[in-house]
């Protein structure tokens, strides 16, 4: 399909599903709430969003360091601010996920390291999403009594490792290519290699990925606590272990690409699952948009650093 035409397709999507969400939201009930947000909670929000940052660019340093490329957490960190920022004008949440193989290409000047690093970082986060989701909506399920949440957490549990599951049996991916005729392709058969060794260097380094796997389940966290302080700002009394449940689920919904920035996909998320569980309708819709309120600022902040990663090439 044409690029245009899908993001025109994609655009649709959020618009959609914007309406849908918001056409009977009176607004001056949102903006209400919004006024009255308690303001003791934005800096350790933001305090969150930032340790989760440094705790991202750490697990990336190790997947790069197993491969041989040594960056500073210094040098990855505002990749990965900066990354955040070019999501704003990219298809996806994860597109920025493509600026930062292509930062890294430049100063490693080995592209495929680069993309393995970044797609071990994003899997890695995934499994952890999808664990903690599972875990956290198994209890829900218990305390309703009503299995229905554990649905989606474990059509995604089965989903993503099976994934892993063909990225560590790597001849899977080699039949894959043999049967689509990929493997013709020469400059994709070489990079697939070098992705799959890779892939290879860390699966064999147990060490890493005990390492990788404790820091994304500690970001995890983090993110869920601070869209629950997000939830405490609008005066909300939603438990703990409810976000647990529906922020990981929610979080794997918006980094589907069939919107923009997750857009509507996330609005409908948030509506859709803690209006079930006593939170109001302008509460969840309020919590949407306080959330990319939030996602939104703090990449702008991101937008400096990519300016000054810009500027410091310019010089060199």
């Amino acid at each position: 399909m044409n690029k245009r035409y899908l993001i025109i397709l994609k655009l649709t999507i959020s618009l959609s599903l914007l309406v849908f969400i918001y056409r009977k939201t009176p607004l001056e009930q949102i903006t209400g709430i919004f006024l009255q947000i308690n303001p003791w909670y934005l800096m350790p929000i933001g305090v969150l969003l930032f340790f989760n940052t440094v705790i991202s660019a750490f697990k990336w340093k190790l997947f790069l360091k197993a491969d041989d490329v040594n960056l500073s957490l210094w040098e990855l960190t505002i990749s990965y601010l900066s990354g955040t920022f070019c999501n704003l004008f990219l298809p996806s949440n994860i597109g920025g996920d493509s600026y930062r193989i292509y930062d890294i290409a430049q100063q490693s000047k080995d592209g495929a390291r680069s993309a393995a690093s970044v797609l071990g970082d994003r899997l890695s986060g995934f499994v952890a999403l999808v664990i903690l989701s599972f875990m956290s909506s198994l209890v829900v399920s218990v305390v309703l009594g009503s299995f229905r949440f554990l649905i989606i957490p474990s059509i995604l549990f089965l989903s993503f490792f099976s994934i892993l599951l063909i990225l560590v049996q790597q001849d899977i991916v080699r039949k894959i290519m043999n049967v689509l005729r990929l493997n013709q392709i020469g400059f994709l058969n070489r990079l697939i290699d070098k992705i799959l060794a890779s892939f290879g260097r860390y699966g064999s380094n147990r060490g890493l990925l005990v390492r990788v796997m404790a820091l994304s389940f500690m970001f995890q966290f983090s993110a869920i606590v601070a869209v629950y302080l997000m939830g405490r700002a609008l005066g909300t009394d939603t438990p703990l272990y409810y976000y647990g449940a529906f922020v990981p689920v929610i979080m794997l919904m918006e980094a589907l690409p069939i919107s923009i920035y997750g857009i509507g996909v996330r609005d409908y998320g948030y509506v859709y699952f803690f209006t079930q569980v006593g939170m109001g309708d302008v509460q969840s819709r309020t919590l949407a948009l306080f959330f990319m309120a939030a996602t939104i600022c703090y990449s702008l902040i991101g937008g400096l650093f990519f300016l000054y990663k810009m500027w410091v090439r310019k010089q060199r």
